[in-house]
């Protein structure tokens, strides 16, 4: 997978996920996943950065400047 990502929050684990913006923007797509191969139905996953952090999400990824908004990065 590669970027841009966007931090958002999983209620199937609680947990803030990096998930690929490509994912996000098809249409009809229910499952997402995130860059650390955690899935969810697209029903429980929210438009908030607010939560505790995936590790291995950042350690893949990295974490963005601005951990309080869910904004894409790359």
């Amino acid at each position: 997978m590669t970027g841009p990502f966007i931090w958002w929050h999983s209620h199937y684990d609680d947990q803030v996920h990096a998930f690929p913006l490509a994912q996000i923007t098809q249409v009809g797509r229910g499952i997402l996943a995130a860059r650390c191969d955690h899935t969810a139905h697209r029903d429980l996953i929210i438009d908030s950065a607010e939560g505790m952090r995936c590790f291995r999400c950042v350690l893949l990824v990295g974490c963005p400047e601005s951990p309080a908004r869910a904004t894409p990065i790359r």
